[in-house]
């Protein structure tokens, strides 16, 4: 769980005043990084209480797809988490105390280490296609890093940018990172880094953007021939976020895979279809004929429903088997709501968790 402080604000003067006080704790965050938590002008506060997130496997039907429940450990404040390319481990960002780090998981014997040691955060993990190599987010700004897979060696930046970035992928041929960045004028954008097959960005090559609108395009994914030919991604070019798939190296084309919103997009291993979730929350699928320079989607179907996913946040991620999901959703179900009457008085006389 999180902990909710508050500390005055100036409307006028635009400044804040005071010391920051908690006024709640433990406040649920589903394990997906977005704060449960709502304020009124009375005075009243409503909050979810912490209980973690389950992550889990679930067959296409949304049954357990493991032994037993399909659970994978135990619940956690868990965020962003990946399976590598043989299945047989998956690499997760777990939350402990202040910290929130990159774990690595044995699937088959649910064995838990961790892997980055770093201050601040480490999320986002993307395998490379051998599962020799990590990439993922760290530093200050929050830009790229790597580590080999193995937890050998330390954290090295790969990347050296003033703005954020995310990265998305690996393609399969090893010799492209995806990523989008956060800029100024062009919200978030798709890029694309050169890099060797360990990581490291390619001797004389630069990052080069995507694509690059005033819209927000992110969370991109290549297609999984081994030089990819296709990109899906995130846009809201329309007014809200759908999922779209648009040709590579250059953008060619353009073709919307969702109907009624969407977001994290996955191919399945073969190409033939692309996952995404709608936007109440179910995990779609589509049917892709992929000509050569056109996609023809099929009409999206439900397979089940999955806890909304936050900012950029995928509550799934898809096996290389196109078997089995891995999910997460809060542990024990729904998260219990706790209601604090007259919150501001908190600010006078100390906060709730004294």
């Amino acid at each position: 769980g999180s902990t909710l402080v508050a500390q005055r604000f100036d409307p006028e003067r635009l400044k804040l005043s005071g010391e920051p006080r908690p006024i709640a704790d433990p406040v649920g965050t589903g394990g997906l990084g977005g704060m449960a938590a709502a304020a009124s002008s009375s005075g009243l506060l409503v909050h979810g209480r912490a209980g973690g997130a389950q992550l889990s496997w679930l067959d296409r039907a949304g049954q357990a797809a493991h032994s037993g429940s399909g659970a994978l450990g135990q619940p956690g404040d868990y965020r962003t988490f990946r399976v590598s390319p043989d299945g047989r481990r998956v690499a997760v960002d777990r939350r402990s105390g202040s910290v929130r780090d990159l774990w690595m998981v044995e699937v088959e014997r649910d064995a838990w280490s961790r892997f980055t040691f770093l201050p601040g955060l480490a999320t986002y993990p993307v395998w490379s296609p051998d599962g020799r190599q990590v990439m993922f987010r760290a530093g200050s700004p929050l830009n790229l890093y790597r580590k080999e897979a193995s937890g050998a060696g330390t954290e090295q930046r790969v990347t050296e940018s003033v703005n954020q970035q995310w990265p998305t992928d690996w393609s399969r041929d090893g010799r492209l990172v995806l990523y989008h960045e956060a800029a100024p004028d062009t919200l978030r954008d798709l890029w694309v880094l050169p890099v060797t097959p360990d990581g490291k960005p390619e001797a004389g090559a630069k990052a080069r953007p995507y694509l690059r609108t005033r819209f927000h395009e992110w969370g991109g994914r290549f297609s999984p021939e081994p030089s990819p030919r296709w990109v899906a991604y995130t846009s809201d070019e329309s007014g809200r976020d759908e999922v779209y798939v648009q040709g590579f190296p250059k953008p060619r084309g353009k073709f919307q895979i969702s109907t009624g919103g969407g977001r994290y997009p996955e191919w399945s291993p073969d190409g033939r279809e692309l996952y995404y979730v709608s936007a109440d929350n179910k995990l779609m699928v589509a049917g892709l004929k992929l000509g050569g320079d056109s996609v023809t989607p099929s009409t999206p179907r439900e397979l089940f429903a999955v806890t909304a996913g936050t900012a950029n946040v995928s509550p799934y991620a898809v096996a290389p088997d196109g078997k089995r999901f891995l999910v997460q959703a809060p542990a024990g179900g729904s998260q219990p709501l706790e209601v604090v009457v007259n919150w501001p008085a908190l600010l006078k006389k100390g906060s709730a968790t004294e």
